[in-house]
C-alpha cells in the first residue's frame, strides 16, 4: 500500500534533459516502463517482476544510478520480490533508501513508502529494527506535522504486526491512530471511520464487547447524521454488531443492524446467502473416532426478522452422524432477509455444512 500516493512521474521535460543517453535507450525505457504500468493494472505478478527489473536496470542509465527516479524504479522492484526474495527486495529497497535520504534529507516524505516496505520485509523474520523504521516514517510525519499522515502510518504498521501476531503492538498502534483521529480529524473523515472499525474489532477481540458496540454504533451515527450515501464502512458495522449483539444473547438487537443490511443489499435468488452471524456446529464425538469427514446439505427458511427456521435435510454425506449437530448450530445463524416492495418478507435459502479434519 502506497501512504503518500507518490508515483514515478516521467514528464517530456525529463526526456529532454541533456544529462540523459542516447535517443534509443531512452526509447526502450519508456516502453519497458510502460509495460511494467499495464501488468500492474492486470496483476500479471511474473510480469510485473520482469518489467520493474528491466525497468530499473534500464532506469539507471537513463536517469543515473543516484538520481530520484532511480530510486522510484528501485522501489517498485522491491515491492515486485517482496513476495518470494525478501532478501534481494531489502538489498535493493536499501539502495533506494540511501539515495533518497543523500538527495532529499532524511525527513523527506518520499521515504515513508519504503520505510513501511522495509517493515513489511522485515517482519517475518521477527527483525526487531522492523519497529524502528515505524518510528523513522513517524519522525517524518511529525516534522511536517501532518496529522493525517501520521495516522496513516499508525495504521498500516498496525495492519503490518496484525498479520505477524504481534497483537501488543497493534493495540499501540491502533490507539495511537485512534487518538490522532479524535483530535485533528473530522468524524467523517473515511480514514478515521476505517480506523474505528478496526479499533471496534481489537476491542470485541478482547472481549470488551460493550466498548466494541459503542464505537460502531457511533460509526454508524456519522452516516445517518452526516452523510446521506451507502457506504461499504456503514454495511461493514452493521455486520460486525450482528455478530457481536448474538454473542452478547441481545438478539432482537440484532435484529435492527439485519434489517439496515438488508436494505443496503439487494436480494438475489440464485446466489446462497451468505450469514451475518454463524455457529460453526460441533464435531460428533463419534466421528471424530471414526475419524470420519462428511457433509450436509440443508434447506431453510430466513425469516424477516433474519432468523432461521424450517431447517430440511436435503442431502448428506456420511449418514445421520452430523446431521444434529448441523441443524443445532443453523438455527443461531443470522441473515439479512429478502425485501419485496419495501419490505422484509421471508425466503428459502440452502447451505452445506462441511466436517473435514485437519491432517
Amino acid at each position: 500500500m502506497s501512504i503518500t500516493s507518490k508515483a514515478l512521474v516521467l514528464t517530456g521535460a525529463l526526456f529532454c534533459s541533456s544529462g540523459f543517453s542516447n535517443t534509443d535507450a531512452r526509447t526502450e525505457f519508456s516502453q519497458t516502463y510502460h509495460a511494467y504500468q499495464r501488468a500492474v493494472e492486470n496483476s500479471e505478478y511474473e510480469k510485473i517482476e520482469q518489467f520493474a527489473k528491466l525497468a530499473y536496470e534500464q532506469g539507471k542509465a537513463v536517469f543515473g544510478e543516484k538520481s530520484q527516479n532511480a530510486a522510484n524504479l528501485a522501489i517498485n522492484y522491491a515491492k515486485a520480490l517482496s513476495h518470494h526474495d525478501s532478501k534481494e527486495a531489502l538489498v535493493v529497497l536499501n539502495e533506494a533508501i540511501d539515495t533518497l535520504t543523500v538527495l532529499q534529507g532524511k525527513y523527506s516524505t518520499d521515504l515513508i513508502d519504503p520505510f513501511i516496505l522495509k517493515v513489511e520485509l522485515l517482519l517475518p523474520n521477527q527483525d526487531l529494527t522492523a519497529r524502528e523504521y515505524v518510528g523513522f516514517a513517524i519522525d517524518i510525519a511529525q516534522h511536517h506535522s501532518n496529522h493525517l499522515l501520521e495516522s496513516k502510518i499508525y495504521f498500516e504498521a498496525a495492519k503490518l504486526f496484525n498479520r505477524a501476531h504481534d497483537y501488543s503492538r497493534v493495540k499501540s498502534y491502533l490507539n495511537h491512530a485512534d487518538d490522532i483521529n479524535k483530535k485533528y480529524l473530522p468524524k467523517d473523515a473515511v480514514h478515521r471511520l476505517t480506523v474505528d472499525l478496526w479499533v471496534a474489532e481489537l476491542l470485541s477481540a478482547r472481549k470488551q464487547h460493550k466498548e466494541a458496540v459503542a464505537k460502531l454504533n457511533d460509526v454508524i451515527a456519522v452516516f445517518d447524521e452526516r452523510l446521506d450515501f451507502d457506504h461499504p464502512i456503514e454495511l461493514t458495522a452493521h455486520s460486525r454488531l450482528v455478530g457481536l449483539y448474538e454473542k452478547m444473547g441481545m438478539s432482537e438487537q440484532a435484529t435492527k443492524h439485519c434489517l439496515m443490511i438488508a436494505k443496503m443489499t439487494p436480494w438475489h435468488d440464485d446466489v446462497e446467502q451468505t450469514p451475518l452471524y454463524r455457529k460453526e456446529p460441533e464435531y460428533p464425538q463419534r466421528a471424530l473416532k471414526a475419524r470420519a469427514q462428511g457433509w450436509v446439505d440443508l434447506e431453510f427458511t430466513i425469516t424477516p426478522e433474519g432468523f432461521v427456521e424450517d431447517i430440511s435435510v436435503l442431502d448428506k454425506q456420511h449418514g445421520p452422524l452430523f446431521v444434529k449437530n448441523t441443524i443445532k448450530a443453523l438455527k443461531q445463524w443470522r441473515y439479512a432477509p429478502k425485501f419485496e416492495d419495501g419490505e422484509a418478507v421471508s425466503a428459502k435459502s440452502t447451505v452445506r455444512m462441511e466436517f473435514k479434519l485437519s491432517r
